[in-house]
């Protein structure tokens, strides 16, 4: 069954999701305490100040060839 999308006034594929019923976005924000932070240089170069928040992005190093 085909339901129409009202923006577009084209009808949706009868296997997908009607974008109305889904939530804009869920937040998950884990309790995060104080802890010891960086020097301030290496807090600039890194981008945090906190040790637990400085995750790297690795980019193509995190993908197995």
């Amino acid at each position: 069954m085909n339901l129409p999308n009202n923006q577009t006034g084209q009808a949706l594929p009868a296997d997908s999701i009607d974008p109305r019923l889904l939530s804009l976005a869920m937040a998950f924000v884990p309790v995060q305490h104080f802890e010891t932070t960086y020097e301030p240089t290496l807090a600039f170069d890194r981008g945090t100040i906190f040790p637990s928040l400085d995750k790297p992005f690795l980019g193509e190093e995190a993908v197995p060839r």
